[in-house]
C-alpha cells in the first residue's frame, strides 16, 4: 500500500484563499452594480409654474451652465434642453443642441426680449413641396399635338417612321384618340379636294386610311392619288 503525504494548510495559505475570494466577490459586485442616479432636484415630478421659468431666466442671465441651472431651479438636468429651446425665438428653435443655451443667453441679454410671448408661438408648418412632373418625348405631347404627329407619321409611311408610329398608335389607342386622327384626316381630305366630297364618305375613307391599311409602302404599295 502506497501512502501519500498531504501537507496541512498553514494560516498563511488560508489567508491567501480568503483574499482571492474577496477579490472575486468585489469584481462581481462592481460588474453588476448600478450606475449612480443623477440628482433629480426638489421640484422633480411637479408641474412647471411661472416661477420655474423665472428662475430659469435668472440663471441663464447669470451665466449658469445646464448642470447649475438644474440645481438652481430644483429640476433634473435632462428636462432642461426642451424648456430652454421653447424659450428661444421661433426662428432659432431648430439650432443644434449645443447652441440652445448660448442662443437663449444672447436673446435674454436684451431687456426687451419677451420670452413669455415667444413660448406661446409655434413654428409655421413645413411647406408642402410638390415636385412638378416633367414629361418628355411622346409623353410630353398634348393630345392635340399627338394627333397631328400621328397623322404626319401615317402620311409619311417610311421605314424610319414605323417604330415611332407603333409607339404613337399604342398611346392613341390607350387614350382613345384614334377617332381624333380619323376626324383630322377627313377634314383635310374635304378641304384639299377640288371636288365636292360627302363628309360621310370622307370619314369612311379616313377611317380605312387610319385603321384598315398598312403604312409600310415597302410591303404594300399605296397609290399616290390615295395620299390626300
Amino acid at each position: 500500500m502506497e501512502l501519500r503525504y498531504t501537507p496541512l494548510a498553514t494560516p498563511r495559505d488560508e489567508n491567501r484563499r480568503i483574499e482571492r475570494k474577496a477579490i472575486t466577490v468585489e469584481a462581481v459586485t462592481t460588474l453588476f452594480s448600478q450606475a449612480p442616479v443623477p440628482p433629480q432636484g426638489g421640484r422633480h415630478g411637479k408641474a412647471w409654474e411661472p416661477s420655474d421659468y423665472e428662475l430659469l431666466v435668472q440663471g441663464v442671465r447669470e451665466g449658469l451652465d445646464e448642470a447649475a441651472l438644474a440645481e438652481h431651479i430644483g429640476r433634473a438636468q435632462s428636462v432642461l434642453p426642451q424648456r430652454l429651446r421653447r424659450m428661444l425665438p421661433v426662428t432659432q428653435r431648430d439650432c443644434y443642441p449645443e447652441l440652445v443655451l448660448p442662443a437663449l443667453r444672447e436673446a435674454l441679454s436684451d431687456p426687451e426680449y419677451d420670452w413669455q410671448a415667444e413660448m406661446l408661438l409655434s413654428p409655421p408648418p413645413a411647406p408642402i413641396i410638390r415636385n412638378e412632373i416633367i414629361r418628355s418625348g411622346l409623353d410630353g405631347l398634348t393630345d392635340a399635338d399627338l394627333v397631328i404627329v400621328a397623322h404626319a407619321l401615317m402620311a409619311a409611311g417610311g421605314r424610319r417612321e414605323e417604330e415611332l408610329l407603333d409607339q404613337v398608335t399604342e398611346r392613341l389607342n390607350g387614350d382613345g384618340l384614334m377617332e381624333a386622327v380619323i376626324e383630322l384626316r377627313a377634314q383635310r381630305a374635304v378641304r384639299a379636294s377640288p371636288y365636292s366630297i360627302d363628309e360621310d364618305a370622307a370619314r369612311a375613307h379616313a377611317s380605312y386610311w387610319v385603321r384598315g391599311r398598312s403604312y409600310r409602302p415597302w410591303r404594300h404599295a399605296v397609290p399616290m392619288n390615295d395620299r390626300w
